[in-house]
């Protein structure tokens, strides 16, 4: 009983850091809502900016109480290198495959992002910006440093990993199992780093590389 008790514990709290990562996006929408920078609009970005902090706080205090995983603290740069490698060909697949089922270019969550981008000076820089370093740290902690140190024994590798990159999937917007795909492996690719090199800053460095890429690709696009 107390097993089962400590499974739906663990769901539970999992499922509370699903929903919370949601909340920091709705600020920067309404925000985004007016052209001009105005008092609401400073609000709303602080609002969103204490709210990660909020999360990130909380991720990384319950990532450490949970740790199932030695911490080797060593940046692997040739790690990230071929991880991002493995990213580069997962979407270049993905993408010809989503255009030839689906005639889809770019997925339903890039579109969602870049309808951001470019309507308000300051959610633009601040909402880009935090793409590139707030999501990164907060997403990691929670769905490789959480998530993979709720479920399983210490010692398994791959269940982890598949786990993570199906719940990171979930948690971005996907109209066909193509685009759920393409998350899915960029979040086990995320993973398998983190699981690899037992020092969650290198997932934390990939998916800020990853990310930093596409947000200039989407500020090009934006802007051009």
């Amino acid at each position: 009983m107390s097993k089962i008790f400590s499974l739906i514990k663990r769901i539970c709290l999992m499922a509370a850091f699903f929903l919370c990562i949601e909340l920091p996006p709705i600020a920067v929408q309404i925000a985004n809502r007016s052209r001009q920078v105005t008092v609401k609009t400073v609000i709303l970005i602080v609002i969103f900016l204490l709210l990660f902090g909020f999360i990130i706080v909380w991720a990384r205090q319950t990532y450490e109480h949970y740790n199932q995983i030695p911490i080797r603290k060593k940046i692997n740069l040739k790690l990230v290198i071929k991880g991002y490698l493995v990213i580069l060909v997962g979407e270049y697949i993905l993408g010809i495959l989503n255009v030839l089922f689906y005639h889809q270019t770019e997925t339903a969550n890039n579109r969602s992002l870049m309808t951001i981008l470019g309507h308000n000076p300051l959610v633009t820089i601040v909402f880009a910006t935090s793409a590139v370093v707030l999501t990164p740290i907060a997403e990691e902690l929670i769905f490789r440093g959480v998530l993979m140190n709720l479920f399983f024994k210490p010692n398994t590798f791959w269940p982890k990993v598949v786990l993570s990159g199906v719940v990171f999937s979930a948690g971005h917007i996907s109209t066909n199992i193509i685009s759920f795909l393409l998350y899915c492996v960029l979040g086990m690719t995320l993973a398998y780093v983190y699981r690899k090199s037992g020092d969650i800053r290198n997932s934390i460095l990939l998916h800020g590389l990853n990310n930093l890429i596409a947000m200039l690709l989407m500020l090009s696009q934006v802007f051009n």
